[in-house]
């Protein structure tokens, strides 16, 4: 990190998995390495998304500069947890910087505060996971989590529990309006010390203009200038701080519109069905899930998407943030299968070939899963357990079993997409 805020600074020494995947994902565009703390899944949508940029010729930067109430420790977020896992919610607040270059030259960049969220997966039964799957981090062999503590049967690499987990599995940022007092201060001076000096310099030429003697007219307007512009100064802040909250809230109106009621309303449909669910860890695999498919060269080779064809509708994009909201839109119950409909607001940055901008956007998501099945909140599509022959793959390289070819279905598992629309 180069610029700091109040001597705060994220480091590796800190010794906080939030940090160091923080890091980790800011030296992303230089290393080429996945965070050491990344999820596998989200992992994987990293090198799908750094694949989309390196076919554009551009290099992504993330800078991110800790501010704010929370720059330094998390505030309180939500958990969840299934019979094996615990998944909690961790965030700060900071500067984000995003910055495109194309052949070495700065193309796009914007900066705003956020809050920036994680999710982190921890396990809380250690002895439960022994015959879960993974994929060994040295050779990506999938084998059992009691194999890899034990020695890789493919590489031979011993790995700890903590090599393992916990893990990010998802991440994004939502804006913060707020500040810190010392935040503030610095904004309102911005507004008054001009103001102060155009009003100086005109009352003090308006008191040589009435006759007044130049140290008359000096002393006098000064002080005049100091208490008229410091007015002048906080009041035109004030209109304009109003004016940009009444902008921004007229641009979020109709999400919250949409999104209100959404989580207690899916969370009440989905207990009759799935006592164990979570509304925190669906929009969590949600978002996922449609990232991947964003920054998949053609998503009917991915195991999360059962639907048709999506043709260029995300070809442009190069980056793309959850900002936070998903309103259930419709739920139904057919057989074992459970159908849902959901809008995804995300902030996308396009490059179109000609310029590069950011643009807000709402996905209708039609997913899909099979309810007679309990949620694994640790499920990934880079370990398949093939109901065929009880072989395992990476289910992001191969849509059927390499062993016995049986074609795997997610929905078994978890959800799944099937329908997309660009609303």
């Amino acid at each position: 990190m180069n610029r700091q805020q109040d001597d705060i600074q994220w480091s590796k020494s800190n010794h906080s998995i939030f940090e160091d995947f923080a890091l980790d994902l800011q030296a992303f565009d230089r290393t080429k390495k996945p965070p050491f703390y990344g999820g596998q899944d989200l992992n994987y949508c990293l090198e799908l998304q750094q694949k989309r940029l390196q076919d554009k010729k551009l290099v992504m930067k993330y800078e991110f500069v800790p501010r704010g109430h929370f720059a330094d420790k998390s505030g309180p977020g939500k958990s969840w947890r299934d019979d094996h896992y615990l998944s909690r919610m961790e965030y700060r607040t900071c500067r984000l910087n995003r910055t495109f270059y194309r052949e070495g030259r700065k193309v796009y960049e914007k900066a705003r505060n956020f809050i920036f969220y994680q999710i982190v997966t921890f396990i809380h039964n250690r002895d439960a996971v022994a015959a879960d799957l993974y994929t060994c981090p040295a050779c990506g062999a999938i084998s059992r989590i009691a194999d890899l503590q034990q020695g890789c049967p493919y590489c031979g690499t011993f790995f700890e529990m903590n090599d393992l987990f916990p893990k990010v599995t998802n991440f994004f940022f939502v804006r913060d309006s707020g500040g810190t007092e010392k935040e503030l201060k610095s904004e309102i001076g911005k507004w008054i010390r001009p103001c102060i000096g155009l009003s100086a310099v005109g009352y003090i030429l308006y008191f040589l203009l009435e006759g007044g003697g130049i140290l008359q007219a000096l002393i006098s307007g000064t002080l005049g200038g100091i208490v008229f512009g410091a007015i002048i100064g906080y009041l035109l802040w004030v209109v304009r701080t109003l004016g940009s909250l009444f902008k921004e809230a007229g641009k979020s109106l109709p999400m919250l519109t949409n999104v209100a009621g959404s989580e207690k309303r899916f969370v009440s449909l989905m207990k009759r069905y799935s006592p164990e669910f979570s509304y925190e860890y669906f929009s969590d695999k949600a978002v996922s899930l449609l990232k991947m498919i964003i920054f998949s060269g053609d998503a009917r080779e991915l195991p999360n998407y059962a639907g048709e064809p999506v043709g260029n509708l995300f070809s442009d994009i190069v980056e793309s943030a959850y900002t936070g909201a998903v309103a259930l839109k419709q739920f139904q119950v057919r057989g074992d299968d459970c159908l849902v409909a959901v809008d995804v607001y995300m902030e996308n940055i396009y490059d179109d070939g000609g310029r590069i901008y950011s643009q807000n956007d709402k996905f209708r998501v039609y997913l899909k899963k099979n309810i007679r099945k309990p949620i694994d909140y640790h499920f990934s599509i880079r370990r398949i357990l093939c109901k065929g022959c009880g072989g395992s793959f990476d289910a992001t390289k191969q849509r059927s079993c390499p062993n016995c070819q049986k074609k795997y279905e997610l929905e078994d598992d978890d959800w799944c997409v099937v329908k997309i629309q660009k609303r």
